[in-house]
């Protein structure tokens, strides 16, 4: 009787001693470092330059309707006031399935 190996074809390792995901790699072997640890932290300004863009381009999509009025076929979001420097403040009211 032979050794029941895994499913996959090629591994060669027993089903019990295959390594699980969250193991730690063979000495020799390094992991690869994973790709969220190798993105550099954005700074404050470009967080903030972030925001204006994605606000600008929620009201210039039309996808923004002013507080108090029904919200129209498409709006998602309702502009609720403005910041002391005229940019909108943006609730989400719905989601758009398209």
């Amino acid at each position: 009787m032979t050794t029941r190996t895994s499913r996959r074809t090629g591994t060669g390792v027993p089903a019990r001693r295959r390594r699980g995901r969250g193991a730690a790699p063979r000495r020799g072997k390094e992991a690869p470092g994973s790709v969220a640890a190798r993105v550099p932290v954005p700074t404050a300004k470009q967080v903030e330059a972030a925001k204006r863009k994605y606000e600008q381009a929620i009201v210039a999509r039309g996808e923004a309707a002013p507080a108090g009025v029904p919200l129209p076929p498409g709006a998602t979001h309702e502009i609720v006031g403005h910041t002391p420097d005229g940019r909108p403040i943006l609730k989400r009211r719905r989601y758009s399935a398209t």
